[in-house]
């Protein structure tokens, strides 16, 4: 669901453009709870209406769930003072839980207070455009796999065998008797389309298709029944670097970085962009902050 933006962004105070947003936040990380903007609830030991910026509601059985979410469009950090008031009102409301929200983030003593009281502590992660957008990249190491591909043929067929040279121009026929072509591009194909193992190190003896039954031209034009086989010996280089996210709407835990998200989208990769200027590792070396995503790509021969 996307966040509605025609109403963060209309001529709306900024503590209420804030509230909608965080609102749409917590529709889109819970699906399944009622949330409610500017909610108004009975206080049991107030004896008052008490006013919640956003107010998430769930059953779990026959129990009823109730979270409070407080929002805090401020210039500065929110305060520890502003923590215990708003245990006050979680206490007041019957909350289950609790969290405050405030883009400006919040002092030391404040979340130290929060963590002990239980309180979560966010600010905005969305990349949509309104006043707290943000920008943000995944942490990630790009491992790309490239083999080397030596072929092996057996037959016990009585015949003479004349090859071609290059070995790999021999052409191949499989057991329906179609012509799959010379042996470099099936090999190649199936390593392009991840069928052979990509694991660095060596790897022997595998066939060159898993059914079997392949033919050749024995060189004087008949058709024999052979078996091909294909070593690869693959090899690896490691990259590390950031991948620019281009759609994400979450919260940022303030007391771990950590961003809460049930969904995002990020960039194709440009493999000669990561190649010119991410940073290269060594084999074994670790990356240089913590890693949220490790893709595996291959080194192709494209169409021929």
């Amino acid at each position: 669901m996307t966040p509605p933006m025609n109403e963060v962004n209309e001529d709306r105070p900024d503590w209420q453009r804030l509230e909608l947003l965080v609102a749409s936040i917590q529709r889109q990380l819970a699906p399944g709870a009622k949330i409610t903007h500017n909610a108004k609830v009975q206080g049991k030991d107030s004896e008052t209406i008490r006013q919640i910026d956003v107010l998430v509601e769930q059953y779990v059985g026959q129990y009823q769930m109730r979270i409070a979410l407080e929002c805090k469009d401020y210039k500065t950090p929110v305060n520890v003072k502003a923590v215990e008031e708003f245990l006050g009102l979680m206490s007041d409301i019957g909350a289950h839980k609790g969290a405050l929200i405030c883009p400006a983030g919040f002092t030391k003593s404040a979340k130290i207070r929060a963590k002990k009281l239980e309180i979560d502590l966010f600010s905005p992660a969305d990349t949509d455009p309104h006043k707290w957008q943000v920008s943000l990249s995944l942490p990630a190491i790009c491992d790309f796999r490239a083999t080397r591909i030596a072929f092996g043929i057996s037959t016990s067929a009585p015949l003479p065998m004349l090859f071609p040279d290059p070995f790999y121009d021999l052409s191949v026929l499989d057991s329906n008797g179609n012509n799959l072509g010379r042996i470099i591009d099936v090999a190649s194909n199936r390593w392009d389309d991840g069928e052979y193992p990509n694991q660095p190190g060596a790897h022997e003896n595998l066939p060159l298709l898993p059914a079997g039954g392949t033919t050749v031209d024995n060189g004087y034009g008949i058709q024999v029944p052979v078996d091909l086989t294909v070593s690869l010996l693959v090899t690896r280089q490691r990259y590390f670097g950031h991948i620019p996210i281009i759609e994400l709407h979450g919260l940022r835990d303030e007391q771990t970085q950590a961003v809460i998200t049930n969904a995002f989208r990020f960039k194709l990769l440009d493999p000669v962009q990561v190649q010119n200027h991410w940073v290269k590792l060594a084999e074994g070396e670790n990356a240089p902050s913590p890693v949220a995503l490790e893709l595996v790509g291959l080194h192709c021969w494209g169409p021929k």
